[in-house]
């Protein structure tokens, strides 16, 4: 059985549990833990439990008992080391509007543990993290989800490392990027589409030739506005009949109606039951039709049972489609999957929280710019170079 260890309420290590079974779980909610022990074990609030080497652990806030069974049965609830950060929240100053930070990230996190009053309980690594960070948190966020979305708009997520006599320490690392290429197609998806309402005749007040109508129309990319702009086989209508509504409530209920109306796209991506991620990672797969199917881990949840073994699984976020003019490639590294391929954006390269990758261009030609020219910007260069050239 893989070691957990116990502390008392000071923080002192007591030992290892000799038998216990471990429920956790961390990402955008739960944050907690339960720990099943023996009956005559029991671990007093403020107690430290977790496994070193991993960041899975926490403190006990609370128990459970029951005799309900033919053994009694014990449990310690608490919060993880992620739910710890959840709960401690970055209050602006008096006379403050934000609490602002900006540099390398683990120095930001290093700060703003010691602003919260946590330097006492987690350490931010001394390490140059290689990711530099300017972030204004929102008012009153709570750490974990303060330094996730400062992380995440950088490229880097949030990892929690807990050594041997060591506080647990937080350290900013890649966000991992694994889209299953055509070698490797272990994810499994869904996709159901259909082509969506895109004219709608919006009837309100009146009778006959007094009633209210109001013609809205969706443009191809699912923009609403009262110029149609798809006509003959690609227009589709249907009637919204709003018998008793007022004028001016008739076209915002209208506009929001199809709006709603634009989502025809039912997706579904699941994961490999071997495939473990980190939280904030990328996963996705490249449907037949070209289209990129990608999602952001949202959850892990590592369950240990009598046999000691750790079971780990990982719940995604909303699932996102994006077409792509050609399959990913490259080989797989950085994570505990090696069915796709992970990927680090370079120099004008944009990996976004989705997974879609674009090239970083501009209009302009500058001296200092080292960005691809678009066409359009070569275009209007040459036709000044070619004006110029008419008048000598």
């Amino acid at each position: 059985m893989i070691d957990l260890i116990y502390t008392d309420a000071d923080g002192v290590e007591q030992g290892i549990a000799k038998s216990y079974s471990l429920d956790l779980a961390y990402g955008d909610d739960e944050n907690d833990f339960e720990l099943t022990l023996p009956a005559d074990m029991q671990l007093e609030e403020r107690s430290f439990v977790y496994v070193d080497g991993t960041e899975w652990g926490g403190i006990v806030r609370g128990g459970k008992e029951s005799t309900v069974d033919e053994a009694p049965v014990y449990a310690a609830t608490g919060k993880t080391w992620h739910g710890i950060l959840a709960s401690t929240y970055i209050c602006p100053a008096s006379g403050e509007d934000y609490v602002t930070v900006s540099g390398e990230a683990n120095a930001a996190m290093a700060a703003v543990l010691e602003r919260v009053g946590l330097s006492g309980v987690f350490d931010a690594s001394s390490e140059d993290s290689g990711f530099e960070v300017s972030h204004q948190f929102e008012r009153f966020t709570d750490c974990y989800n303060g330094f996730r979305k400062m992380l995440k708009s950088s490229g880097a997520k949030l990892k929690i490392d807990k050594q041997p006599g060591c506080k647990p320490m937080l350290y900013a690392a890649p966000i991992g990027v694994y889209l299953d290429s055509e070698e490797a197609n272990r994810y499994g998806y869904e996709i159901e589409w259909n082509t969506p309402v895109n004219h709608l005749i919006c009837l309100g007040k009146g009778e006959l030739a007094d009633r209210t109508v109001i013609h809205l129309y969706a443009d191809k990319n699912g923009a609403v506005s009262r110029t149609q702009t798809l006509f003959g086989l690609d227009e589709v209508q249907e009637v919204y009949d709003c018998n008793n509504v007022e004028d001016e409530k008739l076209l915002d209920q209208g506009i929001e109606k199809l709006t709603e109306m634009q989502d025809v796209q039912k997706i579904d991506l699941s994961l490999p039951e071997d495939a473990v991620f980190d939280v904030d990672d990328i996963v996705g797969a490249t449907s037949l039709r070209g289209m990129s199917v990608t999602s952001s881990v949202k959850k892990a949840i590592v369950r240990i049972g009598e046999d000691g073994i750790p079971q780990i699984t990982n719940e995604i976020g909303e699932v996102a489609t994006s077409v792509r003019s050609a399959s990913p490639g490259g080989s797989s590294g950085g994570g505990s999957y090696e069915g796709g391929a992970s990927y680090k954006a370079g120099e004008n390269i944009l990996i976004d929280q989705d997974g879609t990758i674009s090239v970083l261009t501009t209009d302009e030609a500058a001296k200092d710019n080292t960005r691809p020219i678009t066409s359009s910007g070569v275009y209007l260069l040459t036709g000044n170079i070619n004006a110029l050239l008419e008048t000598i």
